[in-house]
């Protein structure tokens, strides 16, 4: 036969970073997906460029807008190595360097303090969510 029963089609469909902050308002966070960092560093993965890429012309288009950059961890009571600090740090370098106004950003880390899942996190899937980099509007055109 041609056909099984068992076959699925699922879509997945993301809102750009952009439609989220558009939509965002003063004070609400937005996670940056597909910000990925070499474990236990801070150097950036190159599957992270388009993102950063993404970011760096939204702060272009909209030259009110300002953001705080912060970085969380996952794994870990402890942040020893000031690790979430030093990835919203790489982010906000990556913006400064490439032109946009230091006094538009600024960056935090809050290590393991503010997860979205318990730790210890119970698979791979929590651990992601806990370990990432959000953005908080600080301002914007309204």
């Amino acid at each position: 036969t041609l056909g099984r029963a068992d076959r699925k089609v699922i879509i997945v469909y993301r809102i750009s970073l952009q439609a989220k902050l558009k939509s965002a308002k003063v004070g609400d966070k937005i996670t940056m997906n597909n910000l990925n960092f070499q474990p236990g560093l801070d150097v950036l993965l190159p599957e992270s460029v388009p993102q950063l890429a993404e970011l760096l012309r939204i702060m272009r288009e909209n030259s009110k807008l300002m953001i705080s950059i912060q970085g969380h961890i996952c794994c870990s009571l402890t942040d020893e190595v000031d690790l979430s600090t030093n990835r919203a740090k790489a982010v906000y370098n990556y913006l400064t360097n490439n032109g946009i106004a230091p006094d538009r950003l600024s960056y935090k880390g809050f290590g393991s303090t503010q997860p979205k899942y318990p730790l210890p996190e119970k698979n791979e899937f929590e651990q992601i969510a806990n370990r990432r980099v959000e953005l908080r509007i600080v301002a914007k055109e309204e």
